[in-house]
């Protein structure tokens, strides 16, 4: 999975969907597409770090069918 770095829209210590944030901000490895939801719907900004991808690739060039 990606490297998130996400801001929240008030400072402050809190852990939300094992994502621990101090100040406001927290960055973390392994967070999943509904903490992603969860983070931007409610205002947080999320900013992902490095651009690896975030699911599994087959391999395949041609496509199924």
């Amino acid at each position: 999975m990606a490297r998130y770095e996400i801001t929240a829209p008030h400072e402050g210590a809190e852990q939300i969907a094992d994502v621990t944030f101090t100040n406001g901000r927290a960055t973390a490895d392994e967070v999943g597409e509904g903490a992603l939801l969860y983070f931007r719907r409610h205002g947080y900004a999320v900013e992902q770090l490095d651009d690896k991808p975030t699911g599994r690739t087959t391999g395949r060039s041609k496509p199924r069918g």
